[in-house]
């Protein structure tokens, strides 16, 4: 059926009244939340409020007890490490000393061998490995002392961590923040309430809009549903289809200007075994055939001419994989047999031919001389060979 532009226009209004409405409803929706929010907001400020300073009252205590462990640790740490270093320094000057005096007697040993006094070379040598082992033993001893104050370090470090006053101030911030958002929640409940009854007030009549709108539309849609029904009634009258098959029928309209109408077939109108009827502009019949009877010529009315296209009965559980053909006509010809010759003078008379093909490559094709009696119905297999001898035979199927 054709399109209603006024309909389609009430349903533009319809819609747009719709959207509207939408975008009120959900400014409205928005709006009753967050107010509701905001007033929840402002019974919990209070309440964080009290939190937050006894918390901000903790943390200084936490604070000031940490301050005073730390300075008793590290004053712990530092005296062991003025000790020791003290120590230390002692300890290194007196490996150097050692240091010093082992390459003196290795050096006088050396000498001893190059000069020929071998006899005091190993006692030089002996004492030169006496103070290289007392030289180890002091700087092993200051490794160790080293060692402990590092030991010490680390350990400070773990028992008193720097001290982090931010903790304190953050937790003051904390309290100043809620004590403000306590105040400011007043103000903002206020502020939302207004803007939400102002949101309500402007849904209400985007609301009665779209209502009417909708009204409107329905009214016409069933309008144009009997107006539809009763062009589509009227197409059924003319084209003769019985009622048991008009629920499934499907109407065609096409540019040349006649209704098709398939009717009567297996799941739907146009299903397995349909029938078709053919309208002309004028709403003349002109061609007619029942539900599961045999495609031809012989449904053609006294008015209408035509060749077979689409033979379902042709060859019965093979799929058709395309369809070709049709009727050359003449400029301006009225398909009274007025048509032009379809091989070019290769076959004369010949204005129709049309072409069958299925899904195992065989064809089967047809000629016409007037747009009713069909000549030259024959047979392709396109499997074999051409010049086979099976080659244009009827498949047994």
């Amino acid at each position: 059926m054709p399109r209603n532009y006024e309909l389609d226009s009430l349903k533009s209004v319809e819609q747009d009244a719709f959207e509207r409405k939408q975008r009120a409803w959900e400014t409205y929706a928005d709006l009753r939340e967050r107010c509701s929010n905001a007033h929840d907001a402002m019974e919990f400020a209070w309440h964080d409020r009290v939190a937050a300073r006894e918390e901000m009252n903790s943390e200084y205590a936490n604070m000031q007890q940490a301050r005073e462990h730390s300075r008793q640790v590290w004053d712990e740490y530092g005296r062991i490490r003025d000790n020791n270093n003290y120590e230390i320094e002692r300890l290194r000057a007196e490996a150097d000393s050692e240091h010093q005096q082992m390459i003196a007697c290795f050096e006088r040993a050396s000498e001893c061998y190059e000069y020929g006094d071998k006899s005091e070379a190993p006692y030089w040598s002996q004492e030169g490995h006496a103070h290289k082992d007392r030289r180890d033993e002091l700087n092993e001893e200051v490794r160790r002392l080293c060692g402990e104050v590092k030991s010490a370090k680390q350990d400070a470090e773990w028992r008193a961590p720097k001290v982090d006053a931010s903790v304190f101030h953050q937790a003051k911030a904390v309290f100043e923040s809620a004590k403000a958002r306590h105040e400011a929640a007043q103000e903002e409940f206020k502020q939302l309430k207004t803007e939400r009854d102002q949101a309500k007030a402007e849904f209400n009549p985007a609301q009665e809009e779209y209502k009417r709108a909708k009204e409107a539309f329905q009214k016409k849609l069933e309008e144009v549903k009997a107006s539809n029904q009763r062009e589509r009634d009227k197409v059924l009258d003319e084209a003769g289809v019985r009622y048991s098959e008009r629920k499934d029928a499907k109407i065609v309209k096409k540019a040349d200007g006649t209704t098709q109408v398939y009717h009567g077939g297996v799941g739907s109108g146009d299903g397995y075994g349909h029938g078709h009827t053919v309208l002309d502009q004028s709403g003349r019949k002109t061609y007619d055939r029942g539900a599961f009877e045999e495609h031809g010529g012989q449904n053609f009315t006294e008015d209408g001419k035509g060749v077979t296209i689409y033979d379902r009965n042709a060859r019965p559980g093979h799929e058709v994989k395309g369809i070709e053909g049709g009727i050359k006509l003449r400029p301006n010809s009225s398909f009274r047999g007025e048509g032009q010759d379809w091989y070019k003078g290769k076959r004369s008379g010949i204005i129709g031919h049309s072409t069958q093909f299925y899904d195992d490559g065989v064809r089967v094709s047809r000629d016409t001389k007037d747009g009713i009696n069909e000549e030259n119905v024959h047979w392709t297999d396109t499997r074999l060979p051409k010049g086979s001898p099976d080659y244009h035979k009827r498949p047994e199927d």
